[in-house]
């Protein structure tokens, strides 16, 4: 049994503090309106100790976009559901890491910008990519264990390439807006492309 610390305990509590301050801020006022020195006030802390945390508020959005999607991951480790074809198995686990930020459009577009503008991704990103994988590689290791499937690719291969389409199908939607149509159909459609790889 893992025993997590004091300390531990307290960087948690504190950073959930911050970031539920900033996203109760940014549904109020807009992204844009809101300073670090507000977040601070609203989660009763200093400002210094937001920046311990993040670098930028815009590092704050990151942190609530991820920890949705650590929801997600659990979701996604459901899968394939009873009946469920390769590409519907594919198409639900992309759906679910995107569906799940429609109240959050103008985070995911801040998201999309920090990130093709940052020189480095963030630790926690970066650990959450590897969640990710994880999660991918493990849905796509069930689904080839089905008979008739094959292994044309490496598995590390297959989860780049999931990757790869949920991030522009990620993009469209955020560039869409509601209701999504077009994202929804691409992302069904992208999804069952690779799963035609899977079978051949």
């Amino acid at each position: 049994m893992t025993v997590v610390s004091l300390r531990d305990r307290k960087r948690v509590d504190t950073r959930g503090k911050i970031v539920a301050a900033a996203s109760a801020l940014f549904d109020r006022h807009g992204l844009e309106d809101v300073t670090v020195d507000a977040i601070a006030a609203a989660a009763d802390i200093g400002k210094g100790t937001v920046y311990n945390y993040f670098e930028a508020k815009e590092d704050i959005i990151v942190a609530l976009l991820v920890d949705l999607d650590r929801k997600a991951l659990t979701e996604i480790a459901s899968l394939p559901a009873q009946g469920m074809s390769v590409g519907e198995a594919l198409d639900a686990a992309a759906w679910k890491l995107i569906d799940n930020k429609a109240e959050y459009r103008p985070y995911v577009k801040a998201f999309l910008s920090r990130m093709f503008a940052a020189e480095d991704v963030s630790p926690e990103l970066a650990d959450y990519y590897d969640q990710l994988d994880e999660a991918v590689e493990a849905l796509f290791e069930r689904l080839l264990a089905r008979p008739g499937m094959r292994r044309a690719l490496p598995v590390d291969t297959l989860v780049l390439s999931f990757r790869t389409m949920h991030m522009g199908l990620m993009a469209q939607w955020a560039m869409e807006g509601p209701p999504y149509a077009s994202a929804r159909v691409l992302t069904r459609r992208h999804m069952a492309l690779l799963a035609k790889g899977l079978m051949l």
